[in-house]
């Protein structure tokens, strides 16, 4: 099966830029979109149908979805929005197509990746926007960090419970937005920005190796997992799971800025599974 992966295109920070169409367009089976296409997920939908009505789309609410809205308002009307489509709005569900089953899951993060999970929480609702502009309960309050790692603790309980079901000789393909992997860029960045890796990325290496039976099922590893938000590339075997970021980041913003973040994002990537 040939998969087009990509995450970030961040619509709503960019200018000048599409999808590629006709001819210019890979040939593939699935696309994934691993989250932060635009705020509003309902109208990231009408965007996707509007360029890839063919062949199935999963589409992983990213931190940018909800942004100005309800977490879960805004998943239940981007459903309602791709219902009876080729789109997939998927959180915490999985979906198999011929012998492929992709589990899908926003992520969010465990905080715990330098060891000080209650001083990087600390240091995200200071500084993260996601905590000042997405709100939870019907809009009556705001998304705060205990809450993204409650989502997150059931995230991978959803992961777990689906790499101990026995699958034979199917794949399995885990999307989701926030990071599983503790590898960040190597070029020089500011302390103050590697404080808050802890926001973004969560070590679960632990995962992509397998487990013995604990009396739920011995854990087999996903086959490939597909993630965005870092706005990096990233391509690695960790365990038993290849592990692959393909974001491109904002912009560009035509015509003053023909480029976007990620310089190595390639928007015809295609890999098989």
């Amino acid at each position: 099966m040939r998969l087009w992966p990509m995450s970030d295109l961040h619509i709503e920070l960019s200018r000048g830029w599409d999808l590629p169409s006709g001819d210019a367009r890979p040939d593939f089976d699935v696309m994934i979109v691993a989250g932060d296409l635009i705020p509003r997920a309902e109208r990231g939908v009408r965007w996707l149908i509007e360029r890839v009505p063919d062949r199935p789309v999963i589409y992983c609410m990213g931190n940018h979805e909800p942004y100005g809205q309800d977490i879960d308002i805004d998943l239940e009307k981007a459903r309602i929005a791709a219902a009876g489509t080729n789109i997939h709005v998927m959180q915490n569900e999985t979906l198999r197509v011929g012998h492929v089953i992709f589990a899908v899951t926003t992520l969010w993060t465990d905080f715990a990746l330098h060891g000080d999970p209650h001083g990087a929480m600390a240091l995200a609702g200071e500084r993260m926007n996601d905590h000042k502009k997405i709100r939870i309960n019907h809009y009556q309050q705001r998304f705060l960090p205990h809450h993204a790692l409650t989502r997150h603790l059931k995230s991978v309980a959803f992961l777990k419970e689906e790499m101990r079901k026995p699958r034979g000789d199917d794949r399995l393909v885990v999307v989701t937005h926030h990071a599983p992997v503790r590898q960040a860029s190597k070029a020089p960045r500011p302390e103050s920005d590697r404080a808050m890796d802890p926001a973004y990325r969560s070590d679960l290496t632990r995962l992509m190796v397998p487990a013995p039976d604990d009396g739920r099922g011995a854990l087999r590893p996903a086959d490939l997992w597909l993630f965005g938000h870092t706005h990096e590339s990233f391509d690695a075997v960790i365990g038993e799971t290849r592990v692959l970021s393909n974001a491109k980041g904002y912009g560009p913003w035509m015509p003053r800025d023909v480029t976007w973040d990620n310089p190595n994002f390639n928007e015809k990537l295609i890999i098989e599974i």
